[in-house]
């Protein structure tokens, strides 16, 4: 008897084809449908997954009374209604983030999600990543005694102003919002109080680097960092990618390169250095979580909920609008934008082709 649990993919872009392999590769999925509305899409979609029925209409996925999760992978200004339809068919969701295109339009979507008893969740990916669980299960043991500073940090070349995320904000929203959430979830609870300074690279409309500073209501105090600005043209690519979390009596700190994550924990009796793979956005974790919660009924704790997705995205635009009301400046010129996009294009490797978040 086949058990797979069956799905609609909805977008065929960058992150649907991620989220396609790591569900072929489980075997707990019945990839049913593909959905996008471009044809080269759609015909990438026949030929890496010719069991699928690859469509252009998804109103075909919600009427399926057969697909039990569908998979909300296209760009932000379709998740709303896309959500909504999914429940009213009686549909799990899984969803890439942010899950709508304005505040408002998320805080509908939680408002539908937390109307039902079926599961939703959204790809928060850094609360799966074996490093950050090693790091939080070291912080609670009290190896660090009380935790007082969460510094992120997070640039790359990535994602340019341009290049088709304008739905999902400035780099600090589309890409931001992930470490917004994870400074959360170490705490805990929310923000207090945020001071934030940013610069409109290559004098584009919007900032493409930020850096946010303030504290939580319990006192722990934060600078979050980043940006896709990281050298951009410089001939070899690098990246500074690192958490430093710091407490009253030790630290633990991690960094990666995008292959290998890398944590030293020095706590008050065991000093510990871990390497192992970096695990990349960690899909095939959510993948699990979510089937273990379908064929179980019960929610899996640690999956990431639409409610923290709409928190930690209004979060990341209160920042991006505190450093607008200041002095931002404009550096570099728009001819440089354009060397990079015409850069971009052709890179066949580099963390700024395929590291965007």
């Amino acid at each position: 008897m086949n058990t797979r649990i069956k799905v609609g993919l909805i977008g065929f872009g960058r992150m649907g084809r991620f989220y396609l392999q790591e569900m072929q590769k489980s075997g707990r999925w019945n990839i049913a449908y593909i959905c996008d509305v471009s044809p080269s899409s759609r015909e990438l979609a026949r030929k890496l997954s010719p069991e699928s029925e690859i469509i252009e209409n998804e109103q075909i996925i919600f009427d399926d009374p057969t697909v039990q999760v569908v998979g909300l992978f296209a760009l932000a200004n379709s998740r709303k209604e896309q959500i909504e339809k999914a429940i009213q068919s009686g549909k799990h969701v899984i969803s890439e983030k942010p899950i709508a295109d304005t505040i408002t339009r998320e805080w509908s979507a939680v408002s539908a999600a937390e109307s039902t008893d079926l599961f939703s969740t959204v790809n928060l990916y850094l609360r799966n990543s074996w490093y950050h669980k090693l790091i939080k299960d070291f912080i609670q043991k009290g190896e660090i005694g009380e935790l007082a500073i969460i510094r992120i940090c997070h640039l790359t070349p990535g994602l340019a102003p341009g290049e088709g995320h304008e739905y999902e904000g400035p780099s600090f929203h589309d890409c931001g919002m992930h470490y917004v959430d994870i400074a959360r979830w170490y705490t805990d609870c929310n923000f207090r109080t945020w001071n934030a300074q940013a610069v409109r690279m290559w004098n584009y409309k919007d900032p493409w680097w930020l850096q946010c500073h303030g504290t939580f209501e319990n006192g722990v105090v934060f600078d979050i960092t980043q940006g896709h600005v990281y050298g951009q043209l410089s001939a070899k690519q690098t990246h500074n990618s690192y958490i430093d979390m710091i407490g009253t009596e030790g630290i633990a700190r991690m960094t990666h390169d995008f292959k290998t994550a890398v944590v030293e924990l020095h706590g008050v009796t065991q000093t510990i250095r871990e390497e192992r793979a970096f695990g990349g956005k960690n899909i095939d974790v959510l993948c699990n979580l979510f089937a273990d919660s379908i064929e179980s009924g019960i929610r899996h704790p640690d999956l990431p909920t639409l409610r923290d997705s709409a928190i930690s995205s209004e979060y990341a635009w209160e920042f991006l609008e505190d450093a607008k009301s200041k002095d931002l400046p404009a550096i570099g010129e728009i001819q440089t934008l354009e060397k990079i996009l015409q850069r971009r294009k052709t890179m066949k490797n580099g963390y700024g082709l395929l590291q965007q978040i």
